[in-house]
């Protein structure tokens, strides 16, 4: 046995010594890694639906847009903060858990609306973790209209949706359509295509058009938007949003365009994304 042992080593010690490897056991390949299935949800909760009340008074409005990154990079609490600190009466929010185990299984448009005082509303796009991930639309006066539009995505793109909302804004039915496209080219002009048909019909009797477009303004879905006779209200600043890019907007149609003013980058540390602000006084 002993001399077998060193027979062994002999030839090893022979091997290294002419610029040979050991012999070793082929490394078996990897499998690829499998994405799990995307399961669509059709959760759509919120506050109780109003009428809105008529009113001809003069009144301002401040609407924001915040990508909160699913407060993954802050605290609800301190996201609620922030909120608070904009001064904002509407605001759009993109990535949202609801009850997903990566976030403590917080439902966050509740959260965050309690913590506001104001009305909500969530609609997902996907199950996520246990839970449910999508938009949300928070605002101090009722909600009057909710609704989900799902979008055409590719097969290699994430589902996704518009948030379409009509808001009492000091009285006034105000329509919002809230927007988070895609990463992937192909998916993201598929979902802006959809989106100019969903936004088409009512260009023209003042609604907003805002979120995470995740396109630099010359991109062809951006520019579908803008031709389709929506106006970019942070043309002017033309200030990044992320990763040193401006792919967050808020456009209006001419009538509210007249009536608003140049959008604001609110800066913040509570997420991958700065918020939007803009006032509007009608």
């Amino acid at each position: 046995m002993r001399l077998l042992l060193a027979l062994l080593l002999a030839c090893a010690l022979a091997q290294v010594l002419a610029g040979q490897e050991p012999a070793t056991s082929p490394v078996a390949p990897q499998p690829p890694r499998v994405r799990p299935p995307v399961v669509l949800s059709d959760v759509l909760t919120h506050s109780p639906l109003m009428s809105c009340a008529a009113s001809t008074a003069r009144s301002t409005a401040r609407i924001a847009s915040w990508n909160i990154r699913a407060g993954r990079s802050a605290p609800i609490e301190a996201i609620a903060a922030e909120l608070t600190s904009m001064r904002a009466d509407i605001i759009a929010l993109q990535e949202v858990d609801v009850l997903v185990r990566r976030t403590g299984f917080v439902d966050q448009p509740v959260a965050l609306a309690a913590a506001l005082g104001f009305h909500y509303v969530f609609a997902a796009s996907i199950k996520w973790d246990g839970g449910d991930y999508g938009l949300a639309l928070l605002s101090r006066w009722p909600l009057a209209e909710v609704r989900r539009h799902r979008l055409d995505a590719t097969e290699a793109g994430e589902p996704r949706i518009v948030l379409d909302v009509v808001a009492c804004a000091a009285g006034r039915p105000l329509r919002i359509f809230n927007h988070h496209a895609d990463g992937r080219a192909p998916s993201r002009q598929a979902g802006f295509a959809a989106l100019r048909e969903i936004v088409g019909p009512g260009v023209g009797r003042g609604l907003l058009a805002l979120g995470d477009f995740n396109e630099d303004p010359d991109g062809q879905g951006v520019r579908g938007l803008l031709e389709g006779g929506l106006v970019d209200l942070g043309a002017a600043g033309n200030e990044s949003t992320a990763d040193r890019r401006r792919i967050d907007y808020l456009l209006a149609d001419a009538p509210l365009a007249r009536v608003m003013s140049a959008v604001r980058v609110w800066p913040s540390d509570k997420s991958d994304h700065h918020a939007l602000v803009a006032d509007l006084t009608w």
